[in-house]
């Protein structure tokens, strides 16, 4: 008898660790196959949540870009006080929701256009065509306007 129930034992032994291994492998493929869709939900609604914020830092950058522009133009037609708050503030907003390059065109074109005011003097109109096409240009390739470089912007006085 003894010689029998020595392989039954061996017998029952490895139907339970073939249970056991069974039972594991079923409870991991559970595991991983909950946290899979999980995990494709999470980098789903992670991409959106960046799109949107993208979407609305472009919307917000073409609005500042128009009035930052429209604001320099007025400040060119009429040198004033006003007209250089406004162009102040423009720039603030400028530097904050613009990319890198311009960022660092317009802020050097502020501190140009500072310096020269507290000189009491001005920049040269090839100065004001440089610094203006470079914003122009900065600004379309970062809106995704064209790629194609404008040679020269020249913004001129209105004649009243």
């Amino acid at each position: 008898m003894l010689i029998v129930k020595k392989p039954l034992e061996e017998f029952y032994k490895n139907i339970m660790d073939n249970t056991m291994c069974t039972a594991l492998i079923a409870a991991i493929s559970a595991c991983i196959g909950a946290l899979i869709p999980s995990l494709f939900s999470y980098l789903g609604k992670r991409q959106e949540y960046k799109n949107d914020r993208t979407a609305k830092i472009e919307e917000i950058r073409r609005k500042e870009y128009c009035l930052y522009i429209e604001t320099l133009q007025a400040m060119i037609n009429e040198d004033n006080r006003d007209n250089f708050l406004a162009l102040q503030k423009s720039t603030n907003r400028l530097l904050l929701f613009s990319g890198e390059e311009l960022s660092k065109i317009i802020n050097e074109y502020y501190s140009e256009l500072v310096e020269r005011t507290n000189e009491n003097t001005q920049l040269t109109l090839e100065e004001q065509i440089e610094y203006q096409t470079k914003i122009f240009n900065t600004m379309r390739n970062e809106i995704g306007v064209d790629i194609t470089k404008l040679k020269k912007v020249s913004m001129v006085r209105a004649g009243f």
